[in-house]
């Protein structure tokens, strides 16, 4: 059964955190954030807190920071960070006991938080995301260059394609001009070698028929004695 006592706490929450989602909006403090206390730890001085919120992906070990109840604004903590989930953060409270009585906190109460050092971090990330964003357009513009290449690869290739094309065929048709005028050249060479030859043999045939002799006698060596060679 739950009583009147529960049912107060239970509303005194949902109002914090109807709250807290009015006054901290994403864009608004990236160094303020809110938490609901999941565990305390007296004697260790340790609370951990269940967290909702992007940017405490940025908070780093030993990181101050500071919280407060909301109800009392002015009442505010100092711990420093021990350890961190993506839903929880540890923190090691100094001043533990002076914080929980004069906060009035328990488990399940929501906390407005408040860290300079996430404040340094987060500005620190912003300054590697400009750069980042840069070598981010770089590398956009790089990679549609070289798509744009990529895709028209094809075209290209028609392209030389159809260049060389037209190169094989002129070549070609040079190679067979080139050929029928050796073939041209060959069949005349040949013409011309088969009518010198006609030619030749008939003034071989006319220096045969008018040949002149330089004496009318001939010699009979069937002597063996040169002295007796004579002329017949």
């Amino acid at each position: 059964m739950w009583h009147n006592k529960d049912m107060r706490f239970l509303c005194f929450l949902l109002l914090l955190s109807v709250s807290y989602a009015a006054d901290f909006k994403q864009d608004e403090d990236t160094s303020k954030f809110s938490a609901r206390i999941s565990r305390l730890n007296k004697e260790a001085k340790l609370m951990r807190l269940k967290v909702s919120f992007e940017n405490a992906k940025f908070l780093r070990k030993n990181d101050r920071i500071e919280f407060w109840n909301e109800t009392y604004p002015n009442k505010k903590c100092l711990s420093y960070l021990k350890g961190r989930t993506s839903e929880y953060l540890l923190l090691k409270i100094p001043r533990y006991t002076e914080c929980i009585s004069k906060m009035y906190i328990t488990t399940g109460t929501y906390l407005h938080l408040f860290s300079p050092d996430l404040q340094k971090n987060i500005e620190i990330a912003r300054s590697l995301v400009d750069v980042l964003y840069k070598k981010k357009l770089a590398l956009e513009a790089r990679m549609r260059r070289f798509k744009d290449r990529v895709d028209g690869h094809i075209d290209r290739v028609e392209t030389v394609n159809k260049r060389y094309e037209v190169l094989r065929q002129k070549l070609e048709l040079e190679w067979q001009g080139e050929l029928a005028a050796l073939e041209e050249d060959k069949v005349s060479n040949y013409k011309y070698y088969k009518s010198s030859k006609v030619k030749f043999e008939d003034l071989m045939y006319k220096l045969e028929q008018y040949r002149i002799y330089d004496q009318n006698l001939k010699e009979d060596r069937w002597s063996l004695d040169p002295n007796l060679y004579y002329k017949k």
